[in-house]
C-alpha cells in the first residue's frame, strides 16, 4: 500500500497497480465497512488486461487515517480527487460499491472531465423528497446479506476491524435528509455509466436505481440478483459486466 499524506486532511492508502499514467486507469472505490481488498478478484482481472489499477481505502477504512471532525460526503468525493491529483491522473475509469458508488457519482458531477466511464453497484441515491423519506430505505443488510457478510468476515476480519465505527450514524444521518439539488446535477455527468442493481434481495428497492440511471444523460442499468453486494456474490458475472463495459 501507498500512504498519501497530508497535514489538514487523513492520510490515504492506495494499492496501485501497473502503470497508471499510461493509458486510462481504473480506480476502484469500496463500500462502507470494507476496504480495497474487496476489489482483489476485479483488480487481478483488470491487470490481465493490462489496465492500470487504484484501489482506495476511504477516510476511516482499511490503512487510512480517520478525520478529528465529522464525517461528510462531499470529503470522500474530495479525496478522491486529492488521490487522482497526487497520482498525476487526469481521467480515469471509475468503480464504486454503495457508499464508493455514491462518492464516485459525486466526482462525476463535481468534475465530470475527469471520469471516462464508470460503474455503480448498489449505488444509494439522495432522498428527492418527503416521498422518498417515508419508504424509510435505511441502509441495512437483509438478513441473507448478512449471514453472506458473517462467512466474509470470517474470512477477512481486517476492514470491520479497521473501520471507524462512528461513521455510520453521521453519514446515514445525511441520507435522512431531502436533497432535490442533488438530482438536479445528475445531468452534469458526462461519463458513460451503467448501474447495477442487486435486486430484490437488496435494500436499495431497484426502481431507485434505474431512477438514477434514467436521470443521467448516457447510463444502462443492469439487475443481478444477488442482494447488496453483487461483486462479492455474484463474482464472475460481475466482472464479466464491468470489463464489457469498461473495455481497455
Amino acid at each position: 500500500m501507498r500512504v498519501l499524506s497530508r497535514r489538514a486532511e487523513p492520510d490515504l492508502a492506495v494499492r496501485v497497480a501497473g502503470e497508471p499514467d499510461r493509458g486510462v486507469p481504473v480506480v476502484l472505490v469500496h463500500g462502507m465497512a470494507s476496504d480495497h481488498s474487496t476489489w482483489r478478484p476485479l483488480a487481478a482481472s483488470l491487470r490481465r488486461q493490462g489496465r492500470g489499477v487504484i484501489s482506495v481505502d476511504l477516510r476511516g477504512h482499511g490503512r487510512s487515517g480517520r478525520p478529528e471532525g465529522p464525517y461528510r460526503l462531499d470529503d470522500f468525493r474530495d479525496d478522491l480527487v486529492y488521490v487522482l491529483d497526487n497520482l498525476g491522473i487526469h481521467v480515469a475509469d471509475v468503480v464504486g460499491h454503495s457508499l464508493g458508488a455514491h462518492t464516485a457519482l459525486r466526482l462525476a458531477m463535481y468534475e465530470p472531465s475527469r471520469v471516462r466511464r464508470m460503474v455503480l453497484e448498489e449505488v444509494p441515491p439522495m432522498p428527492r423528497d418527503e416521498a422518498d423519506l417515508s419508504e424509510g430505505i435505511a441502509m441495512k443488510a437483509t438478513l441473507g446479506e448478512q449471514i453472506r457478510g458473517f462467512v466474509a468476515l470470517a474470512r477477512n476480519p481486517w476492514p470491520v476491524i479497521r473501520f471507524d465505527g462512528r461513521m455510520g450514524d453521521e453519514i446515514v444521518a445525511e441520507f435522512d435528509v431531502c436533497a432535490p439539488e442533488w438530482w438536479s446535477e445528475l445531468p452534469r455527468v458526462t461519463a458513460s455509466t451503467m448501474v447495477i442493481s442487486g435486486g430484490e434481495r437488496s435494500f436499495l428497492p431497484p426502481h431507485h436505481l434505474r431512477t438514477v440511471s434514467e436521470a443521467l444523460p448516457d447510463s444502462r442499468f443492469v439487475t443481478l440478483d444477488a442482494g447488496h453486494s453483487v461483486h462479492r456474490d455474484r463474482g464472475a458475472e460481475f466482472i464479466q459486466h464491468v470489463e464489457a463495459f469498461l473495455g481497455r
